[in-house]
């Protein structure tokens, strides 16, 4: 019973950011969530400014493995207050 409830606990913890998640954003947040921060601190949303994100984020568009259509989705992700 107990591995149970331990993997339960776990899966459960796992997937509670996405409950905050807008449908319409859950692609590339699993893509933020998975990647973003591995190198530094994750910028969660809502925490910068649209203009602040262009121009931080600017550098890593050539680096990253993503179409425009999911680089603007990113940027309307953070940007967004939850």
């Amino acid at each position: 019973m107990r591995p149970f409830v331990a993997a339960f606990l776990l899966a459960s913890c796992g997937a509670g950011w996405r409950a905050n998640v807008p449908p319409k954003y859950l692609p590339v947040a699993e893509i933020h969530h998975a990647h973003c921060g591995s190198c530094h601190t994750r910028v969660e949303p809502g925490e910068r400014t649209r203009a602040k994100l262009e121009s931080a984020l600017a550098k890593h568009h050539k680096r990253v493995n993503m179409n425009d259509e999911q680089w603007a989705q990113l940027i309307d992700y953070l940007s967004e207050t939850p």
